[in-house]
């Protein structure tokens, strides 16, 4: 009962700090709602996926656009496959999230700068995509 108690005191302000995020997923699932779209939850996250959402992820600026992305506490995958197969990765952002609170997708956009500038991949040379590569 006490560590259950310890780590719900851990956890409120923990998705607290990231919840401008998580609401930025919220949001993108309900907009992509009318073209169907299916919810699971996994290890506090939401994985948010279907044709809308694989619409929209088709035009992330990678190459080929992407399979998945996180905001906040929420996954969004272009199918349940995918989020699936693409969750441990993930999962690190989710951790980088909880880490950095709102600062992440600044700090992130600031480092594909960085590394833009430097005349490196923008994606690949991020250190934190480095880290969730590292720990998928």
């Amino acid at each position: 009962m006490f560590a259950s108690l310890l780590r719900l005191l851990f956890l409120v302000p923990c998705y607290l700090w990231v919840a401008p995020w998580t609401c930025t997923g919220l949001l993108v699932g309900l907009i992509c709602q009318t073209k169907g779209v299916e919810y699971a939850m996994h290890r506090g996250t939401l994985g948010i996926f279907g044709p809308g959402v694989a619409r929209l992820l088709r035009k992330v600026p990678i190459a080929g656009g992407a399979k998945a992305m996180t905001l906040g506490h929420c996954i969004l995958a272009v199918d349940r496959e995918s989020w699936r197969e693409t969750f441990s990765h993930e999962w690190i952002h989710v951790r980088q999230y909880q880490w950095f609170g709102p600062f992440f997708v600044p700090a992130y956009f600031m480092e594909s700068a960085w590394q833009w500038f430097r005349g490196r991949d923008p994606y690949r040379d991020n250190r934190f995509e480095r880290q969730a590569y590292k720990w998928e």
